[in-house]
């Protein structure tokens, strides 16, 4: 290969690391955000406690 083929090829291959980088970042955050629904979804409905109040269950100060 050419230097300016090698040096263009490098340069893609670079910037689709850092898009695959983005997106696995992006991938991280929605299942995150899932995760969090899902745990809201569960508690519906149940009794919510306070901060106190599970401070007092696990002995916290």
């Amino acid at each position: 290969m050419t230097k300016t083929v090698q040096q263009t090829v490098v340069r893609s291959i670079s910037r689709k690391r850092e898009q695959i980088a983005t997106l696995r970042e992006e991938l991280e955050d929605l299942n995150d955000y899932l995760d969090l629904v899902e745990a809201r979804v569960r508690d519906d409905g149940k009794p919510r406690l306070t901060h106190d109040i599970v401070k007092k269950r696990y002995g916290l100060k």
